[in-house]
């Protein structure tokens, strides 16, 4: 009988404290609707964070793609100004060289010499504005890929941002009074 009467005992404990434990208190509740709460608060902040980080992306991918636009610009206007002094100057000395054979005297040939001489640096300025100019659009190129890349990440995280802002706000249950 002593035996029954122990092994009651322990089963009517081990039976209170499983009932127990199935259903939380109302401050248990409370504490998990809290901490639910703030795990939504944390995603929008997050998703907020994300989307601004993201707009201040785009916004330099767009400073970056101008500056590319600019060199292009400018390389253009230098290659225009270089193809004219190489125009020019070829043809300036192809009239002074044609007329070389006619020298009357070393004077007038050496003078001619000396003019040939300038029209050829004058036309080698040219070539080199040519050069310098399809390396700044080689530049603006560049750059120009590098902007859209940054603007292409900025509207990812924007889109990402987004994403978690709506599912914070999709997830938040109001408390009721």
């Amino acid at each position: 009988m002593h035996k029954t009467v122990i092994s009651l005992c322990i089963l009517s404990v081990l039976g209170f404290s499983g009932c127990a434990s199935k259903t939380p208190s109302f401050g248990d509740r409370l504490l998990a609707d809290g901490e639910s709460q703030i795990q939504t608060a944390k995603q929008w902040e997050e998703g907020e964070k994300e989307s601004v980080k993201g707009e201040k992306q785009v916004l330099k991918g767009r400073k970056i793609v101008e500056k590319g636009r600019a060199d292009l610009r400018e390389g253009e206007r230098i290659i225009a100004a270089g193809n004219i002094a190489v125009q020019t100057n070829r043809q300036a000395f192809q009239a002074l060289s044609q007329t070389a054979h006619n020298a009357d005297s070393a004077e007038s040939a050496s003078d001619r010499a000396s003019k040939l001489k300038k029209i050829a640096k004058a036309w080698k300025v040219g070539e080199e504005q040519i050069s310098e100019g399809y390396e700044l659009i080689q530049q603006g190129n560049a750059r120009i890929s590098e902007g859209d890349t940054e603007i292409r990440e900025g509207q990812a995280l924007i889109e990402r941002g987004r994403l978690k802002m709506q599912n914070a706000e999709s997830r938040y249950i109001p408390t009721t009074k």
